[in-house]
């Protein structure tokens, strides 16, 4: 991340994003006198964007298999993980890939603004710039537990968090577009609620309608911007990960013959269109195999269907839940339970549970704090599901203390060798705590001399 001009060039390229039928050519470094050239600017930024793409269809890919929203199906090497990951453990050290995507996101948007600062620039373009790095900042900081930022030392990952509301805020101030102004109220909103100013959250939350949705676009046409966790269970050839034996899906039974048996998971039980999942005769088990148990039962997700399906980044879906949420932190769980129940009344359900048609889903029944929290969680997982957010969440709720549960599957059950390993808790383990985050790749801390080596 210290080589402006390697940067600089991908960028260039990513302004092609979309142009996959024309051959390219790639110039290398371009000087910056060129890149502020009125016909550079928007394809300047739209770079990253893609990059963004990138980042969060791995990031969310990988964070559903550690918070367990995913069953894995054994799949290694092309659109799998190792063991270890599948296992829900992020080693120290791993993902530099994710991480520089990540960063290359972070990166290209700032680098825009620098080069605009003296310009003069259309206010929307400036304005796309802050929210795509608002939103790459958020992605980074809800998913990694320290920052690094130019070549520099480790900081509170909260940094790239505090970077983005600043963003954002710059955003908003240029007076832009309806549709930005929604998008970086809706960015604020969200990095405001995991820094904890919940006061803030709510306000802007506030402003951002149920209909409203801010997305990353992907192309199937192109195999590093394909919808990711989409091509890795699209049976061309993969079937890397089911939904059996999710909180979601049809449940494990262990006294079944083949331990596949449809006994009723959260969509079969509910109908959320949210939830919802298909089997296919033909393919009747992943690809790959557990350990000691074998084939999985293959069971997809229906979110996303085409790899050229783009990836939500704000919505006012969302919106609903940080009001509840910032009602739950002030022990109003009535209020917060009335929220979410009216936002579960917007999804509907026909008789048969399978498709999305004209019945209000049912309303949740909490009874306590504890139930409406318990519900809040989930109604975020289902939301957010392979959105690159829920990582984020379960280690902010567990940081804090927050009381509800979660409804994590019972892997272990299927898989003892694999799931239950005293010494290896769930989530990273950096000097004996688990932290639900990725760790600084090995990449960066060999070519950064301000962080230290592993064990060094």
């Amino acid at each position: 991340m210290n080589t402006k001009n390697t940067i600089r060039s991908a960028t260039l390229v990513a302004t092609l994003f979309g142009i996959a039928a024309c051959e390219v050519i790639n110039p290398g470094p371009i000087q910056d006198e060129f890149l502020v050239e009125e016909e550079s600017r928007e394809g300047l930024v739209n770079g990253s964007q893609r990059r963004l793409n990138e980042a969060i269809g791995w990031i969310g890919y990988t964070g559903a298999l550690v918070t367990r929203q995913i069953m894995p199906g054994g799949q290694t090497g092309s659109y799998g993980h190792s063991v270890v990951a599948q296992a829900g453990h992020i080693e120290q050290g791993s993902f530099g890939g994710y991480f520089n995507d990540a960063q290359q996101a972070r990166f290209i948007a700032e680098t825009a603004l620098d080069l605009f600062a003296d310009q003069d620039v259309d206010a929307d373009v400036v304005a796309q710039a802050n929210v795509w790095a608002g939103f790459s900042n958020r992605l980074l900081g809800e998913n990694w537990c320290e920052a690094v930022i130019n070549g520099s030392g480790l900081l509170p990952g909260s940094d790239y968090l505090r970077r983005a509301e600043e963003q954002f805020s710059a955003a908003l101030a240029l007076n832009p577009n309806e549709t930005l102004r929604m998008a970086a109220t809706a960015g604020r909103a969200s990095v405001r609620a995991f820094l904890g100013d919940w006061g803030g959250a709510a306000a802007d939350a506030g402003g951002v309608p149920n209909s409203f949705e801010y997305v990353v676009l992907s192309d199937g046409a192109v195999a590093t911007t394909r919808n990711t966790p989409q091509w890795a269970n699209a049976r061309e050839p993969y079937l890397a990960f089911t939904m059996w034996n999710t909180y979601y899906g049809p449940q494990f039974d262990p006294s079944a013959a083949d331990g596949a048996n449809r006994a009723s998971g959260y969509y079969q039980e509910t109908g959320d269109p949210r939830t919802e999942w298909f089997e296919d005769p033909s393919f009747p088990w992943s690809n790959a195999a557990l350990g000691d148990y074998g084939q999985t039962p293959w069971f997809n997700q229906t979110k996303y269907d085409d790899p050229s399906d783009s990836y939500n980044v704000a919505s006012g879906r969302e919106m609903r839940l940080i009001e509840a949420e910032a009602q739950l932190t002030n022990g109003n769980w009535q209020a917060a339970m009335t929220i979410i129940n009216n936002l579960r009344a917007t999804y509907t359900t026909d008789e048969t549970m399978l498709h999305a048609g004209g019945t209000p889903l049912a309303p949740r029944d909490a009874m306590s704090l504890e139930g409406a929290w318990t519900y809040l969680k989930r109604e975020r997982a289902i939301e957010l599901f392979l959105e690159a957010r829920t990582l984020g969440d379960q280690r902010r709720w567990e940081e804090n203390n927050t009381p509800g549960d979660l409804g994590l599957p019972d892997f272990e059950a299927v898989e003892p060798k694999m799931f239950n390993d005293p010494d290896t808790p769930r989530g990273t383990i950096i000097n004996n705590q688990v932290r639900l985050c990725f760790d600084v790749p090995n990449s960066e801390r060999e070519r950064n001399d301000n962080i230290p080596q592993i064990g060094g």
